[in-house]
């Protein structure tokens, strides 16, 4: 499907984390404006935002696994880009822009194309 940029992104994290299937992680806090995020920090000692989904979670010791790989890209966008969404979690997409560049974005910064099936 294709969607357009009506407000534009720019990353804060120009750093991201990343983890492989198995890494293990340290777990804090759980974002409150878009649920389904938890701050982790990697075996590297880089810090960001993961999906809850990808983590199975030790609660005695604020340890996790990795159950899938990730990694934390924000693709930066401007308004009237044209982006494929590729797939949504947790109020953010994975995109792909019209140069092949990929990454998240809030899914409250861009919209539908309308009569886009791709």
């Amino acid at each position: 499907m294709q969607w357009i940029v009506h407000t534009a992104h720019t990353s804060n994290y120009p750093n991201p984390i990343r983890f492989q299937v198995g890494d293990p992680v340290q777990v804090g806090k759980r974002d409150e404006e878009f649920p389904g995020w938890i701050w982790v920090i990697t075996s590297d000692g880089n810090q960001g935002w993961a999906p809850i989904q990808y983590l199975q979670i030790d609660g005695f010791d604020k340890t996790a696994n990795a159950l899938h790989a990730y990694s934390a890209w924000e693709l930066n966008t401007t308004i009237g880009e044209s982006l494929t969404l590729l797939y949504e979690l947790n109020g953010w997409g994975w995109v792909e822009n019209e140069n092949k560049e990929s990454g998240w974005v809030p899914l409250h910064t861009i919209e539908r194309i309308v009569g886009s099936d791709r």
